[in-house]
């Protein structure tokens, strides 16, 4: 495994071992269709979501810094933007007043759109290999499915939000063993 994929397979357990902390200690979060966001404005959640999130910009970062050079520069460009954009989504908790929030959302929005153009471009450079497919497919079915619960009082906007994520780390993940790296970002 190189370097590039052991950095989103880690950006992947923070973001995962983050959430499932939360879930454990606040599980009505699982109802209140305020999505992952909702661990973020309890003190009894906030460490776990903090770091879960935050690790997981860190290694999106990563893996930006670790694409230098190569061919993959939408897969640098986007993970970059992730890292920054969930940074600024842990820093606004959406409870804070209609200015945070609607800064939150708006980045969250702008994530997810970036990471379907990602996934648009994905299905195209590994020739419309039925994965790809299926797995951005998943995700978009995940995006609507979070457009949908955003607005709402109940719903799954947590578990459509999960499903996106999910879908988008696991096609990045199967896409960059799959794909060419230069031989620079192979670890022995």
């Amino acid at each position: 495994m190189n370097s590039v994929v052991r950095a989103v397979a880690w950006s992947q357990l923070f973001l995962y071992g983050g959430l499932l902390l939360c879930v454990l200690l606040k599980p009505a979060g699982l109802a209140a269709n305020d999505g992952i966001s909702y661990f973020g404005i309890f003190r009894v959640t906030f460490v776990p979501y903090a770091i879960g999130l935050l690790g997981s910009a860190y290694f999106c970062r990563q893996t930006a810094n670790n694409l230098r050079g190569s061919n993959l520069g939408p897969v640098r460009l986007v993970m970059s933007a992730v890292a920054t954009l969930t940074v600024i989504i842990v820093l606004t908790p959406y409870a804070a007043g209609r200015w945070v929030d609607d800064t939150h959302t708006t980045c969250g929005s702008i994530l997810f759109i970036l990471q379907l153009l990602l996934s648009g471009w994905l299905i195209v450079r590994l020739r419309y290999i039925w994965w790809s497919i299926a797995l951005s497919l998943a995700e978009l079915a995940g995006g609507i499915l979070s457009a949908i619960y955003l607005g709402p009082l109940h719903g799954f906007l947590f578990q459509s939000q999960v499903l996106f994520q999910l879908a988008f780390g696991t096609l990045l993940v199967l896409s960059l063993r799959a794909l060419p790296v230069p031989a620079s970002q192979h670890v022995s």
